[in-house]
C-alpha cells in the first residue's frame, strides 16, 4: 500500500466575471489596477488575439478603431449595496463550515464598506446597507452581496471563496433591464458579490473582530471557520478566508478597481490570506485616481511616462513609486497598450521609480479583468529610473523608463511561505506567496527565496527603507513541492528502511519533494521602525562574463510588512 502525505493547503481563488456592454474611453492607465477592456470596432478583443489585432489596426486604421473601456460609477454620492443573508445558515451534512450568524455576516460586510467609505481623498460615499429580497442578478440594477447561490454561476470552480460580477457599459446606448438606455461610456450598471458561490462543502469562511492595522493582526475567529466536529476526510483541500478581507477586494472591484500587483495592498489577490488588514496608500490613491476628492488633494502631484524596450512600448509593465524616506511602495500602475502610464494625486516627496514584469509574486493571470495585465510582457528585467524623481504640488513629472531584454541568465526572485511546485505557483497567480510580516524588534529566521541565479555568490538581498537587516545568508536547495511519497516497509539486516518523520512509523520515504536553487536568510527589524510595507530586492553584483545580469535587480513590491504593535 502506498500513502501520499501532503499539507492541507489554504486555496484562495477569488474568481471574477465580467458581463460588459459597449463603451469608449481614452487610452490611459491609472494607479492601482483598473477594470479595463480593449475593443476593436466595439467588440472585445481576446488576449490571444492582441498581436493580430494590432496588426489589423496598423494595416487599416480608418476601418479598424481600437478603443479602451475603463469601468467606473457615474455617481458615487450615495452608493447603495443590498445584502442577502438567506444562504448564510444553509448547511448540508458534509459541510465543514461552522455557523455564521446573519448579524455576523452583515457586520463583516459593513466593516469592508466602512474602510472604502473612509478614504478621504476619494469622492465616494455609501448609503446604509439594505436587506435584499432576492439573490444576485447582474442585470437587475441592484448591487447585491450574498452568501451562497441557488444556482452557481457558470464557469466558477468549486475552490472559489467569492466572485464579483461587474456589469458595465461600452457605448452610450445599451440594453439593460429590458430597456434601451443612454449612459455614460464605461458606466457600472450592476455590481454583485457572492461568497461561497458554488456551495462548496470544503470551504470554511470566517468573521473576526478587532481594529484594522497596517500589516494585520492575528486575532481569534469570531464566527465561522472549520466546524471542530466536521469530517475533513471528504476534502482533498480545505479553503477559507476572512469575510471582511474578501469583501474589501470585492467592493474594490465593484468600484472599478481590480487586483494590485503590490503584494501588501489590501486588494492584492496575492495577500488574500490575511487578518484585520487596513487599506494601504496604493488602495487609496488608486481610488482617488477614479473619483478624486479635489478639496483633499491640493498638495499632490502627478507622474506621466512610458516604458520602452528596444525602442518599443512595453505593455502591462508594473510601474511602482517607492518612497525614499520610508521605503514604502507607495503606489503602482500597469502600462497601457502604448507603454504609457499615468498616476495622479501622489503626495509631495522624493521617490525611486522602477518597472517590473508581472512574474512574481503577482502574476498576470490574476488580472482577468485588466486587459493590460492579461497581455503583459514578461521578456524584460526590472528597470530602475536613473535618478530620484521629485513629486511637487500641482506639477506633473514626465519620464521615460528603458528596460533591458530578458537574457538566459537574468533572474527572478520569489519567496515561499507554502511549498508548491513552480508550475502551481504560476497557475494560481502567486496566491500562495504572501507578504512576510515582521514586528518591530523581531527577527525571522530561515526565510526562503528561490529563483534563477539566486545565490550568495551572485547577488545581494536587501529590503527597502531603514531599519531592516538581512543576515546569515546561506545557499540552499529549496523544497518547492509539499509532496513526499511513503510506502510500507519492514526492516531487514540487508535492507533497512529509510525512516522519516514525514511518514507514518511503519513506512519509509520513497520520493523527496522537488528542489530548486535558492537562499535562506534571517530578517531583523529594529525596535523603532515605523509600520508599513517594504520592497524585497535582489541585485545581481557578480562581475563575470557568464553573468551578464550584473547590476540588474528583481523586486517583490510590498513583499515585507512591518506590522503595528
Amino acid at each position: 500500500m502506498k500513502t501520499q502525505w501532503k499539507k492541507i493547503k489554504l486555496f484562495i481563488a477569488g474568481i471574477s466575471i465580467i458581463i460588459s456592454i459597449e463603451c469608449f474611453t481614452p487610452l490611459t492607465s491609472y494607479g492601482f489596477s483598473r477594470i479595463v477592456d480593449l475593443l476593436l470596432n466595439n467588440e472585445s478583443v481576446k488576449p490571444e488575439d492582441f498581436i493580430t489585432t494590432l496588426k489589423k489596426v496598423k494595416k487599416n486604421p480608418k476601418k479598424n478603431k481600437l478603443r479602451v473601456v475603463e469601468a467606473r460609477h457615474t455617481n458615487t454620492k450615495n452608493l447603495q449595496f443590498e445584502i442577502d443573508t438567506s444562504g448564510v445558515i444553509v448547511k448540508n451534512e458534509n459541510d465543514i463550515q461552522a455557523p455564521i450568524s446573519n448579524q455576523g455576516f452583515l457586520d463583516s460586510i459593513q466593516e469592508a464598506i466602512d474602510l472604502w467609505d473612509d478614504v478621504d481623498i476619494a469622492n465616494v460615499s455609501f448609503a446604509p446597507l439594505k436587506f435584499a429580497s432576492g439573490s444576485a442578478d447582474a442585470n437587475d440594477g441592484k448591487n447585491i452581496i450574498s452568501f451562497r447561490a441557488a444556482e452557481p454561476p457558470e464557469g466558477v470552480p468549486d475552490g472559489a471563496n467569492y466572485i464579483s460580477i461587474i456589469n458595465y457599459a461600452r457605448t452610450e446606448n445599451v440594453l439593460f433591464m429590458g430597456k434601451n438606455i443612454m449612459v455614460k461610456p464605461g458606466a457600472i450598471l450592476d455590481a454583485d458579490i457572492i461568497f461561497d458561490p458554488t456551495n462548496n462543502p470544503c470551504l470554511a469562511l470566517q468573521t473576526t473582530i478587532g481594529d484594522f492595522k497596517l500589516g494585520g493582526d492575528d486575532v481569534a475567529i469570531n464566527e465561522g471557520g472549520v466546524d471542530p466536529s466536521a469530517d475533513l476526510s471528504i476534502c482533498s483541500s480545505v479553503s477559507g478566508g476572512d469575510i471582511t478581507e474578501l469583501a474589501i477586494q470585492g467592493i474594490g472591484s465593484a468600484l472599478g478597481l481590480d487586483p494590485s500587483a503590490i503584494a501588501s495592498a489590501a486588494t492584492s489577490s496575492v495577500s488574500e490570506i490575511r487578518e484585520r488588514y487596513s487599506l494601504t496608500s496604493d488602495d487609496k490613491i488608486g481610488l482617488a485616481n477614479i473619483y478624486p476628492n479635489k478639496k483633499n488633494l491640493k498638495n499632490r502631484g502627478s507622474i506621466r511616462g512610458k516604458v520602452v524596450l528596444n525602442k518599443k512600448p512595453v505593455v502591462g509593465a508594473h510601474v511602482v513609486l517607492e518612497d525614499n524616506n520610508s521605503g514604502e511602495p507607495l503606489v503602482g500602475t500597469l502600462s497601457n497598450i502604448k507603454g504609457q502610464f499615468s498616476i495622479n494625486h501622489i503626495p509631495e516627496g522624493t521617490y525611486t521609480v522602477y518597472v517590473e514584469p508581472l512574474d512574481g509574486p503577482a502574476r498576470k493571470n490574476v488580472f482577468p479583468r485588466v486587459f493590460y495585465g492579461t497581455v503583459g510582457q514578461l521578456n524584460f528585467t526590472t528597470g530602475v529610473f536613473n535618478k530620484d524623481v521629485t513629486i511637487r504640488k500641482s506639477k506633473t513629472t514626465h519620464l521615460s523608463i528603458n528596460v533591458k531584454e530578458l537574457s538566459a541568465s537574468a533572474f527572478n526572485i520569489n519567496y515561499q511561505t507554502v511549498a508548491l511546485t513552480e508550475a502551481a505557483v504560476n497557475e494560481f497567480g502567486g496566491a500562495f506567496l504572501l507578504p512576510i510580516r515582521i514586528m518591530p524588534g523581531e527577527t525571522i529566521t530561515d526565510v526562503q527565496f528561490w529563483g534563477d541565479n539566486i545565490s550568495t555568490g551572485f547577488g545581494t538581498l536587501t529590503v527597502s527603507g531603514p531599519g531592516i537587516t538581512i543576515s546569515n545568508e546561506t545557499d540552499a536547495s529549496i523544497p518547492i513541492s509539499p509532496f513526499v511519497q511513503c510506502e510500507e516497509c519492514e526492516d531487514s539486516a540487508d535492507n533497512p528502511c529509510k525512516r522519516d518523520p514525514r511518514c507514518p512509523p511503519t513506512d519509509e520515504i520513497t520520493v523527496e519533494p522537488d528542489q530548486i536553487q535558492g537562499i535562506i536568510v534571517d530578517i531583523t527589524c529594529d525596535p523603532d521602525v515605523e509600520p508599513g510595507p517594504r520592497n524585497i530586492i535582489f541585485t545581481g553584483n557578480q562581475i563575470d562574463p557568464t553573468h551578464p545580469s550584473f547590476g540588474l535587480r528583481d523586486q517583490i513590491s510590498g513583499g515585507l510588512i512591518v506590522t503595528e504593535d
